[in-house]
């Protein structure tokens, strides 16, 4: 299941150092794992800055990513080390070769749905919860990020009025500018107010709510089944894998049960869900069914889901997934994460790290 512990178990081997990049790839080079489009047009790009171009340099210690240049590869080289230093392990095992003969063909890599985006700079949303601000005000959700610059520049400008011995702005909304709501009645009357509006955002965070007895609301387990059906019942894909998280623990009053959760979750899966998905592969794997665990890893893992990636290379490692396969996805991983990041989302993650707040597991 996905969890903050499940780290990939990255295995320590060559130093940046001794890596180099390979020969540039060429129109007319015949690696299966570096095509061109018929046309001529080039359909690799750099891993570190996005660049298209039919003349990157594959990195010679995992030969899975391309760069347009070493100093590409030294920026990438903190995102890509855990996943380089494992693969380049188990090719040392096989004295470079790249595949064992024995893989499963799992075809071209399908596109999802597209991830939800932050209103606000337009970047996909993080993929862990805490790392988002659900408004209750607007029901907008964006990412910490962005709300974090917002309550700096507050900030700012209150200390700036303190000087002129002015009162202070009340704090607001990201999004909408609507006051704060500070206390915890006012933040459930408007939960409450977005529900009679069939908000399924607000569903789901009313929901747990009730659940786990936030914002001053007593436990009622009852009650947070209920809203997390009428929300999942509206195709939003976090209740339903919620409801499949409860299913399959037991929790909240459910009795356990691996057929319904299977069930939450491939609802949450075809919406997207990175977690459903990653949880999916890991019931197949368990299961017996490595091939169907690899088709729900590779999903969720091109999305950015690292957790996936690690179980891919296992995978990798096994013998079961061709190197071509796993050079896309991580590939398609890389693309998606740098979505994922922007400035203020990096500098809300040294914030909460110099609090002592960040969890390891943030970076899914």
């Amino acid at each position: 299941m996905s969890s903050a512990k499940e780290d990939g178990t990255a295995v320590a081997a060559r130093q940046l150092g001794s890596m180099s990049l390979g020969e540039p790839v060429r129109k007319d080079n015949n690696d299966a794992t570096e095509p061109t489009a018929k046309n001529g047009t080039p359909t690799k790009l750099c891993s570190a800055c996005g660049k298209k171009s039919d003349a990157l340099q594959k990195c010679r210690a995992c030969k899975c990513v391309w760069y347009c240049d070493k100093d590409c590869q030294n920026r990438h080289w903190k995102e890509h080390k855990k996943e380089c230093k494992r693969i380049m392990k188990e090719l040392d095992k096989r004295g470079g070769k790249l595949d064992l003969g024995n893989e499963v063909d799992l075809g071209t890599l399908p596109v999802l749905p597209p991830q939800e985006e932050c209103p606000i700079c337009m970047r996909a949303l993080p993929l862990n919860t805490p790392l988002q601000n659900y408004a209750s005000c607007c029901g907008k959700t964006f990412c910490a990020g962005c709300n974090f610059q917002h309550e700096f520049q507050a900030r700012k400008v209150n200390a700036e009025r303190a000087q002129m011995q002015q009162p202070p702005v009340p704090r607001t909304c990201a999004f909408c500018r609507a006051p704060f709501s500070k206390a915890d009645e006012e933040l459930v009357a408007q939960r409450r107010k977005r529900v009679k509006y069939n908000d399924p955002c607000a569903m789901h965070n009313l929901a747990l709510d009730h659940g786990f007895g936030r914002h001053g609301l007593p436990v009622d387990q009852a009650k947070c089944i209920d809203l997390l059906r009428q929300s999942a019942g509206l195709d939003f894909p976090p209740a339903q894998y919620q409801l499949g998280a409860f299913h399959y623990t037991g929790d909240m009053g459910l009795e356990q049960s691996e057929e319904e959760a299977i069930k939450c979750w491939e609802k949450a899966a075809e919406g997207g869900d990175v977690h459903a998905l990653h949880n999916l592969g890991c019931i197949e794997h368990d299961n017996g069914d490595n091939v169907a665990a690899m088709h729900h890893w590779r999903l969720s893992a091109s999305e950015g889901f690292r957790f996936s990636m690690g179980r891919l290379i296992e995978c990798f490692e096994k013998g079961l997934l061709h190197h071509g396969e796993l050079a896309e996805t991580i590939q398609a991983m890389y693309y998606a994460r740098a979505e994922l990041k922007s400035e203020d989302r990096d500098k809300y993650i040294e914030h909460l790290k110099m609090r002592g707040e960040y969890d390891e597991g943030f970076d899914v």
